[in-house]
This record gives structure tokens, C-alpha cells and sequence, in this order.
């Protein structure tokens, strides 16, 4: 007998959207070198793309009573869409406004997910709780390290990407492997 591990579609999507998020960053460490767009505008371009894929990834994959992706999805395309009024402003400051409410929204919506690990006495919430210790941490280091010129800010934000993505990719892995020890018991 093997033991085979099957993904469901749900995991797929989630590691798939996961990888999205990390190769945003990789875009956005790779751009300096062929582009002159402001990292602002690059921000607010990934940021409408993403929530339109979580916004894919709520349609896809929904679970009964979890609207992380969909609260997720709204919001990147509300702070988007925000931004297109400050497009002509102080990039530096721009940025550190519109990082510092986008990471203030998504820890709103990643405590209501701790919440609900903690009422159903889910063992995720220490992994969610890692997560979103260090996803606070390093959007709030990143908020604070923008202040440079616009080749040093995309990178920093593609940094930011990168590890936001792998931080996602720990949780579904963590979680996957969780269900799969359950199904295996």
C-alpha cells in the first residue's frame, strides 16, 4: 500500500495563489532593471491584481463560513483604487500610507481568522498566529524603510511580496499536512 497524498481543488488553488504572490515579488525585484514605472503605481497594479485573484480564489474555492479571501479580494482592490487619487504625490509618503492601511486591513481580517480557529479549538491558530506575527512585523519594517529612491522602494516591496507569499505557502502547507494526518488517523 502507498501512502499518496491527494490535494483537493481547494489546496491547489491555494498554493497556486500563493505562488502568485511570490512571483508578484519576484516581478517586482526583477523590474528595476527594465522599467521606469513608479513603484507606486506598480503597487497599486499588483494590489488589483491580487485581490482580482482572491477575489477568483473565493469563487473557486469557497468554504462554508470562511470569507478570508473574500474580505481580501475587496480590500486590495478598495486600497487600488484608493490610490489613484495620490498617483501625483510624494511617492515615499504614499507608500507608507497605502502599505500601513493595506497591512492594517488584512491583520483586521487575519485576527477574525484567529478568532475562528480559537472558538473551534483548531490547532491552525499557531500557525496563524506565527503568520500574522511576522506578517505585521515586516509590513510595518517595510512601511517604516521606504524612504529611498524608487529603485530601493520596488525592491523592498517586491521583498515584501516574497516573503508575504511564503508566508501564505507555510500556512496552506501547514494546514494541508494537518488534514492529511487527520484523513490518515
Amino acid at each position: 500500500m502507498k501512502n499518496e497524498i491527494t490535494i483537493n481543488k481547494r489546496d491547489k488553488i491555494n498554493l497556486l495563489v500563493s505562488g502568485i504572490l511570490i512571483l508578484f515579488g519576484i516581478i517586482l525585484v526583477i523590474y528595476p532593471l527594465f522599467g521606469e514605472l513608479s513603484p507606486n503605481r506598480l503597487l497599486y497594479i499588483l494590489l488589483s491584481i491580487y485581490g482580482v485573484v482572491k477575489l477568483i480564489e473565493y469563487v473557486k474555492s469557497r468554504l462554508a463560513g470562511d470569507k478570508e479571501d473574500l474580505f481580501t479580494g475587496i480590500i486590495c482592490i478598495l486600497v487600488a483604487l484608493s490610490g489613484i487619487k495620490f498617483l501625483n504625490n510624494d511617492t515615499s509618503l504614499v507608500l507608507s500610507i497605502t502599505l500601513v492601511s493595506w497591512i492594517g486591513l488584512l491583520a483586521i481580517i487575519k485576527l477574525i481568522k484567529l478568532d475562528y480557529y480559537h472558538d473551534r479549538g483548531n490547532i491552525m491558530i499557531y500557525t496563524n498566529l506565527v503568520t500574522f506575527s511576522l506578517f505585521l512585523l515586516l509590513g510595518l519594517l517595510t512601511c517604516l524603510n521606504l524612504y529611498f529612491d524608487h529603485t530601493i522602494q520596488t525592491l523592498i516591496l517586491g521583498y515584501f511580496f516574497i516573503i508575504n507569499g511564503l508566508l501564505n505557502l507555510l500556512e496552506d502547507a501547514v494546514r494541508i499536512s494537518f488534514d492529511y494526518n487527520k484523513k490518515k488517523k
